[in-house]
């Protein structure tokens, strides 16, 4: 007769596999948590550049594209703002644009001089928190904040119409 023979419970074996199973689910959700982490601070970083990239671009090419027009910087203390005005004349007839910060964003607006600064009349481009021009000869300096407070300036040379001789 033969005895069977009964196998030993293999209990550190299963406890082992266990572990290794719950080691690899607790790393592999933790790469993925860190990954996801990682991934929004690129996306949140790269919004930020796009900001402060569009913010400059929009003067630049405003003043560019314009620049054979007078380029003035307005005041206007009962709106408590400073606007980027170009000056442009049609055959006789004389037009502003203008770029100014207005409850938050940066605002660019084209008028007649009849009809004059209207502080509701444009359309906004993008969110800033200031908007601070200024002048001095033939160099345009803007000082722009952004919402998060990131300060960038910018400077153009104007070459036509807004320059000194």
């Amino acid at each position: 007769m033969s005895k069977k023979m009964q196998q030993p419970p293999r209990t550190i074996q299963n406890v082992f596999v266990l572990m290794l199973l719950a080691l690899f689910a607790g790393l592999s959700t933790f790469l993925v948590t860190m990954g996801a982490q990682l991934y929004k601070t690129t996306v949140d970083r790269g919004a930020e550049n796009n900001t402060a990239r569009i913010m400059s671009a929009v003067v630049r090419s405003a003043v560019w594209a314009e620049d054979g027009g007078e380029v003035l910087v307005e005041s206007y203390p009962e709106h408590n703002l400073k606007a980027l005005a170009i000056k442009d004349d049609f055959d006789g007839e004389i037009y502003y644009q203008r770029l100014f910060c207005h409850d938050g964003y940066l605002w660019e607006s084209y008028t007649s001089e009849e009809r004059g600064f209207d502080i509701e009349a444009g359309e906004n481009l993008c969110e800033l928190a200031e908007f601070d021009p200024s002048l001095e000869g033939k160099m345009l300096t803007v000082r722009l904040v952004a919402p998060d407070g990131t300060e960038s300036t910018i400077k153009v040379a104007l070459r036509a119409g807004g320059a000194d001789e």
